[in-house]
């Protein structure tokens, strides 16, 4: 209860397996879909890393799905197993740019919102691509690559 009345009071919640499946579903509540939500399971002999939506069988294929939990999930990887901090960033720096820019897919579009415009899975992986590419480039001019 209080995670769902004060969510910006936890960093961090950890919890066995089903207790933290059913936590996660819940929270999908503060970010408005599962689609958004990066997942991992740390500590163990490996980690695993996996969006919280799972796979969305009933949709596949359809263009609906979400992929910004997925790609989260990498930034995630890349940050707690890799330890690549800057590139984790930079992925999650890509995905804040493209939802400012107003790309939506539709679990997370409600309605007639002024200023978002709806976008398939596809072209919402293309929109994080083209911002993440776009900040390798500056990053490179920076230092003279």
């Amino acid at each position: 209860m209080l995670l769902m009345a004060n969510p910006r009071n936890f960093d961090v919640v950890v919890t066995e397996n089903l207790f933290g499946d059913i936590l996660s579903d819940e929270c999908a509540v503060i970010s408005g879909s599962l689609g958004m939500l990066p997942s991992a399971t740390i500590g163990g002999k490996v980690n695993l890393y996996e969006p919280v939506h799972g796979s969305a069988p009933d949709i596949a294929g359809t263009g609906k799905a979400n992929p910004l939990g997925a790609i989260l999930t990498a930034a995630m990887m890349l940050r707690h197993s890799a330890k690549l901090d800057q590139e984790a960033a930079a992925i999650e720096t890509a995905v804040n740019q493209v939802l400012d820019a107003g790309y939506r897919t539709a679990d997370i579009l409600r309605g007639a919102q002024t200023g978002l415009q709806l976008v398939t899975t596809k072209e919402m992986g293309r929109h994080v691509h083209a911002a993440l590419a776009e900040a390798i480039d500056k990053n490179q001019s920076r230092h003279g690559v």
